[in-house]
């Protein structure tokens, strides 16, 4: 059993680094701002529809030590973002995901990191990015496994305010494609 695991922690590896990509070592000169152009690199994620499927009864903790009990965010349009630091696409996305958690009311966004460095990692990170949303740590593979399959990083899940997964996106998240249906979704009348 023991060998199981290993062997499906070592491909579960294989996809995310595959999916991913190498480090980036290109510097952006104002990583904090939403981009506002298509720049050359990664395609946008494609969005699939799925379920409606309940969110796991999961209570996860942030950096700063907040508790959020998804099964509790009822009213709230969550976009739980799987990501890592070293993944390149990641840290594109990490700009239009600030923007969209400071521009849509209701709308919370959670990156959950996946690094197996933990906080020694990812909290300098989120500090340097000024990541203004919620960022959890799973270094145990909980919430992954609660989610799963995450074939790739960064896999963005959208939560609807009734609790129900709707869609996923695999790569980076479509922020202005995706824009129109968020607002309409968080209407009073949707």
């Amino acid at each position: 059993m023991r060998r199981f695991f290993s062997v499906l922690g070592i491909l579960s590896l294989v996809v995310v680094l595959a999916a991913c990509g190498g480090e980036d070592t290109t510097q952006s000169d104002d990583s904090s701002t939403a981009s506002t152009s298509s720049p050359p690199g990664p395609l946008p994620g494609k969005v699939r529809d799925v379920g409606p499927e309940p969110v796991p009864d999961l209570t996860l903790e942030t950096l700063d030590g907040t508790s959020i009990d998804l099964t509790a965010q009822e009213g709230d349009l969550l976009l739980i973002n799987f990501w890592a630091t070293w993944c390149a696409p990641c840290r594109e996305e990490i700009p239009d995901l600030k923007a969209l958690h400071s521009d849509l009311d209701n709308l919370t966004v959670i990156g959950i990191a996946l690094d197996r460095k933990g906080r020694e990692v990812v909290e300098p990170f989120a500090q340097k990015l000024e990541i203004n949303y919620p960022i959890v740590i799973d270094e145990a593979g909980t919430a992954e496994a609660e989610f799963g399959p995450i074939p790739g990083l960064p896999t963005t899940i959208l939560v609807t305010p009734e609790g129900q997964i709707t869609k996923r996106v695999v790569g980076i998240f479509p922020t202005e494609e995706m824009r129109p249906t968020l607002q309409e979704m968080l209407s009073p009348e949707a």
